[in-house]
Parts: C-alpha cells; structure tokens; sequence
C-alpha cells in the first residue's frame, strides 16, 4: 500500500503539517519522495503514525514521544533474542 501524506493526514484526522512536524522531529523518516517531491509512505509508517497519535492524544508530548519510540526500538531486539531461545 503506497499513501501519500494527505491519504495518511486523511486517516488520521491531523493536519498535514503535522506529520512534517514529525518529520523535522525525527519521529517519522519519509518512505520516499514521489516524481513531483510528495511524499509517499507505506503501511508500516501508517502504523507508527497511528501509534504517535495515539500517544499524543494520551497527552504525551512529543519530545515524550521520542523517548517512548527510541526505547521501544531498543527493546524489540533483546525481544526477539528471548523468543527465539524457547
């Protein structure tokens, strides 16, 4: 699935400013720049998007946020060590 940022802005009920904003913040890295400079995003930077709104409706900031994503990507691959030893 190929979103361009109005699609994701769309589905998430945000400006599309906003996923800029993520952007310039480091919480979310374009997929790729389309022909004309769009940028497009696939299913998976739909679900991190979903899951920053989420935490920004919990009423986490975003510099908060940072921290959540950043500690939750470290963790995954001690995750998945532990899952593959059982």
């Amino acid at each position: 699935m190929i979103l361009t940022i109005r699609e994701i802005a769309t589905k998430l009920g945000v400006h599309e400013q906003t996923l800029r904003n993520w952007e310039r913040l480091g919480l979310l890295k374009i997929s790729r720049l389309g022909g004309n400079r769009t940028r497009i995003y696939n299913e998976k930077d739909l679900i991190l998007c979903k899951k920053i709104a989420s935490f920004s409706d919990q009423g986490i900031n975003l510099r908060g946020i940072k921290v959540l994503l950043a500690r939750e990507k470290s963790e995954r691959p001690k995750l998945m060590a532990t899952n593959h030893r059982h």
